[in-house]
């Protein structure tokens, strides 16, 4: 008995610290997402491609550098440098970049298209949340049943 509710305390403790260093990539994300939408040309790339996938996929990494380290270090306690663990991490964060900027993409595609959607205020932000609050939950189980998950060894 003791020892699940030990297990417990320590699942909310790394929630915790995921949604607070989720929070800080997020907020890197979303304002580098800002800054790339302002700094690349709108048509600086041949169609298909687009400023804000573009602007989106650098924002993420820049996310995701945020997130790497300092959920390694801080929410799951990792002082190696596992190569493997990396691999991991880099594939499961490869998957959520695809869906981030396949969500963003397809919501903005939506909110700029639709007519129901005409007078909708801040759509870029919309899009962002919707991506952004999927990919988390993603990262999250990732994160904590694979790539971080309970019995490997702790640095």
């Amino acid at each position: 008995m003791l020892s699940r509710a030990k297990a417990l305390s320590e699942n909310k403790k790394q929630l915790t610290k995921f949604v607070l260093i989720g929070g800080l990539a997020v907020l890197t994300d979303l304002a580098c997402y800002y800054v790339f939408l302002n700094v690349i040309p709108a048509n600086a790339f041949p169609p298909p491609i687009d400023n804000e996938a573009v602007s989106k996929t650098l924002s993420f990494l820049c996310g995701l550098s945020v997130t790497y380290w300092f959920n390694k270090r801080w929410t799951w306690r990792r002082r190696d440098r596992d190569n493997r663990r990396l691999a991991k991490f880099l594939l499961t964060y490869g998957v959520s970049l695809v869906l981030n900027v396949g969500i963003n993409s397809g919501l903005l595609h939506v909110l700029h298209t639709w007519p129901v959607f005409a007078d909708v205020p801040l759509k870029y932000l919309i899009a962002f949340v919707g991506a952004t609050g999927f990919c988390s939950a993603f990262n999250f189980v990732g994160q904590k049943f694979w790539i971080f998950r309970l019995g490997e060894e702790e640095g």
